[in-house]
């Protein structure tokens, strides 16, 4: 699997400090860190107004990987397979389906349902746990809604984009990775009336960006699983030199991203988002992504806290602060992967 990274690699190196985030999370989720006046101003940005000669952010342009100090790579940039071009035929075609769903699933004359991501129609749709809930289960929809959204997961070119991405995690992370598919494995031993969306891939939830115009705001997905990978697959019709970039703000870098590519990135605790489009232009994308209430109650053994016996939660106490001290090390090293850094 590890082969398909090639000899050669582009990689940059960050001096992030993650202890930092470390210090204020549970271990399962993130902390919010993205400034309560920024949310209020839902404010979208150009790829000049981060990285133009005027710019008060100086953002840097990359087309790399991503280490942390620890030269442990951290995020990554993906493209299509190499030698298949029917997988860009199978990103058309979900644009397409995305498209031609979008009116079926929201009111085209009202605003879209706002959230904090933007200004774009989204659904989510998969297995999740948290907000009280008493123990995982599938995103509510209406009964007319799900079927509309279990017939666009079943969809070959869905599913296609939605494998590639969780072999394009496997790749860059195995550890990471194998650490997910015993915990998938787990919870459909404790749940098993619990079903995934995709057969070929690990992540336990997805979000389908409706767009027409999907461009983030600077936001966290702080209740992903804290050390954890998301990933987000760009669709559409745009052009990427100019807009739809994928910006890391801790990082102050601003990352293109074409149609068919994937971003795989820790979005529990990288601020993220993206940059305008030009007018006219057409973005959806493709996210997935695991909640870090799933970890949660997978070591509680199905539980919750509250139903736990005093020493059952000493135990997932402990279990907890283990995984503070030892989860960020699942992280690999371009070494442990068999690659080599370009100059």
């Amino acid at each position: 699997m590890r082969s398909r990274l090639g000899a050669t690699v582009s990689k940059i190196e960050t001096e992030f400090n993650t202890d930092v985030l470390l210090e204020s999370t549970s271990g399962y989720l993130g902390m919010e860190r993205v400034d309560e006046s920024v949310r209020a101003l839902r404010q979208e940005q150009t790829l000049a107004d981060l990285t133009g000669e005027n710019s008060p952010y100086h953002f840097d342009i990359i087309e790399a990987n991503i280490e942390h100090p620890s030269q442990r790579v951290f995020a990554a940039r993906v493209p299509p397979p190499s030698g298949d071009p029917r997988f860009l035929d199978a990103a058309v075609q979900a644009a397409d389906v995305l498209e031609q769903y979008r009116p079926v699933l929201f009111n085209e004359n009202e605003p879209y349902p706002g959230h904090r991501r933007g200004d774009f129609a989204v659904k989510a749709v998969g297995v999740s746990f948290g907000g009280g809930q008493k123990k995982p289960k599938r995103i509510y929809h209406p009964e007319i809604d799900l079927q509309l959204l279990t017939d666009i997961c079943e969809m070959s070119c869905i599913t296609r984009l939605a494998g590639h991405a969780s072999t394009a995690f496997q790749t860059w992370a195995p550890n990471l990775y194998d650490l997910y598919v015993g915990y998938m494995k787990r919870l459909k031993e404790l749940f098993p009336d619990i079903m995934f969306n995709f057969s070929n891939s690990v992540f336990a939830c997805c979000t389908l960006n409706f767009g027409p115009q999907t461009v983030t705001i600077e936001h966290l997905d702080n209740l992903n699983y804290i050390f954890g990978w998301c990933a987000i697959t760009a669709l559409g019709s745009f052009d990427h030199r100019a807009g739809g970039h994928f910006v890391l703000w801790d990082l102050k870098q601003v990352v293109e991203l074409p149609v068919g590519w994937t971003m795989l990135i820790p979005s529990s605790y990288l601020r993220h988002s993206n940059t305008r489009l030009q007018p006219g232009e057409k973005r959806y994308s493709l996210t997935q992504y695991t909640a870090g209430g799933l970890f949660r109650v997978i070591d509680n053994e199905g539980k919750t806290r509250k139903k736990m016996s005093r020493s059952e939660r000493a135990t997932a106490e402990k279990l907890q602060a283990l995984r503070l001290s030892q989860d960020l090390n699942c992280y690999s090293t371009l070494e442990q992967l068999g690659v080599t850094a370009a100059d």
